[in-house]
């Protein structure tokens, strides 16, 4: 479906990506806590951190010690910028961060500069580490207490493991390329590595154990059964998806919905999922295809499939042809509506509160 005029402010004015820095330079101007914040993050990284700083402030001094930073205690001068890969302007002036800006379009380098997005060719994200797997979080330069919030909360939700398991999983990925066929296979094997027994080692710190279980992973015969998942959409917006349905979006390799089914929720996939727009008559000869072949399939139905007539014969033929499957339940309009009028029976009874408060 092509993307309407109404749906620009759903889009991003920027494409994040991941920029390779190991062994390259990020040239950082300035010599207090806008600079020692960048620089901070930078270390975070493999990139070689060289900060211009006349004068630098006692903990950005500290950190140029600690960090082994390579320091100009000269004012700046665009050749200093020779060779770098990212800039940072982060002096606290305007017009200085505007010179260091100009100095960096001219050797065709990306600059941002601090507090000034319209000086910036890219935003620094909030970043959660778990390197190898890192999760950069943005706004686009417009709410960075916003994104820190959010890091904040990502990060008691990720385990210190996750780092570990990438890297143990990095470590056996020729060796499953070679014993496990591509596709829906390997596909199942990762599931069973990230989310299984090697997953459980890694958290409780016992790696040893985690290399067995992964050494016990390949061993064991892969599972080409398909697998059905009749999802509920409810009235059609992605935030009222249960978690249970988004998870099975996420999983599956194949995702049928009708033609009239939200976009935003069919996006909800693993983006190598494949997407089919399918009349309900022809679901279930499709779905049973799809699982025949080793698929994970999810069939998107509107409203909840737990009430609806065509998913009872839909599951009918399922059982009927020996698939296994199961029923996402989602949220109805009618329940939709109730939460409204609770949420705001709520917000007037707390009106209320405050009136007769104030009126106190």
């Amino acid at each position: 479906m092509p993307a309407s005029k109404a749906s620009k402010a759903d889009r991003l004015s920027v494409f994040p990506v991941f920029h390779k820095v190991e062994g390259r330079v990020a040239v950082v101007v300035g010599d207090g806590e806008e600079a020692l914040a960048k620089a901070r993050l930078l270390s975070e990284s493999l990139v070689r951190v060289r900060l211009i700083a006349p004068a630098p402030s006692r903990e950005l001094g500290v950190f140029i010690i600690q960090s082994d930073a390579d320091h100009v205690a000269a004012p700046f001068a665009p050749a200093m910028l020779e060779g770098a890969a990212l800039v940072f302007a982060a002096t606290g002036d305007a017009t200085r961060d505007e010179a260091i800006g100009d100095a960096a379009h001219t050797r065709n380098i990306p600059v941002n500069a601090v507090d000034r997005p319209e000086l910036c060719d890219f935003y620094v994200p909030a970043l959660v580490n778990r390197a190898p797997v890192a999760i950069a979080i943005g706004s686009e330069g417009s709410g960075p207490v916003l994104t820190q919030i959010l890091r904040s909360k990502i990060e008691a939700l990720l385990p210190r493991s996750t780092g570990p398991l990438a890297r143990l999983a990095a470590r056996y990925r020729q060796t499953v390329s070679r014993v496990v066929p591509r596709g829906s296979a390997r596909r199942r094997f990762w599931r069973a590595f990230f989310d299984g027994p090697v997953a459980r080692c890694a958290e409780a710190g016992d790696m040893a154990g985690a290399r067995r279980a992964t050494m016990q992973l390949l061993k064991r015969p892969a599972d080409a059964a398909g697998f059905v998942s009749i999802v509920g959409a409810g009235p059609g917006d992605e935030d009222l998806l249960t978690l249970r349905a988004q998870r099975a979006l996420l999983e599956a390799d194949a995702i049928l919905h009708a033609p009239e089914t939200s976009r935003r929720i069919v996006a909800l996939g693993r983006r190598d999922a494949h997407r089919v727009s399918v009349d309900p008559a022809e679901a279930a000869e499709r779905l049973i295809a799809e699982a025949e072949a080793g698929n994970r399939v999810v069939l998107l139905v509107d409203g909840d499939p737990r009430t609806d007539a065509a998913s009872e014969a839909l599951v009918a033929t399922l059982d009927e042809a020996g698939i296994a499957f199961e029923i996402v339940p989602g949220i109805a309009a009618s329940s939709q509506a109730a939460l409204g009028k609770t949420a705001a029976g709520q917000t007037a009874d707390h009106r209320k509160s405050q009136s007769r408060s104030v009126a106190a």
